[in-house]
């Protein structure tokens, strides 16, 4: 399992009332797994790709993770903006939850 780290904005109100957001902060630690997913780089042998993209797997969860859009990702020391929608489900199977995420790395 990959330790990952969500992150989100910090905000706070200006003078005029209107918010504004700040910098990222740690919200929430899940343990999960990785999968590349860099569609765009064609393969080549002897290549070495660079990992630019991924989608993020959780399960087992005992409720919803607060997770958004707008949020960013840790993963392995790198930080990932979230892409799209992020898909939740409660398990059949179980009284646990579910969670799947694209991401694309974002640098630091």
């Amino acid at each position: 399992m990959t330790e990952i780290m969500i992150l989100r904005a910090e905000s706070t109100e200006d003078a005029a009332g209107d918010r504004v957001d700040g910098d990222f902060v740690d919200h929430l630690p899940l343990s999960g797994k990785v999968a590349p997913s860099n569609r765009e780089e064609s393969v080549e042998v002897g290549r070495n790709a660079v990992i630019t993209q991924a989608t993020v797997y959780v399960r087992d969860l005992p409720a919803p993770p607060d997770i958004r859009h707008t949020d960013q990702a840790r993963i392995r020391g790198k930080t990932y903006s979230i892409e799209g929608e992020v898909g939740l489900w409660e398990r059949e199977d179980s009284d646990t939850w579910a969670v799947q995420f694209a991401v694309k790395w974002v640098g630091g």
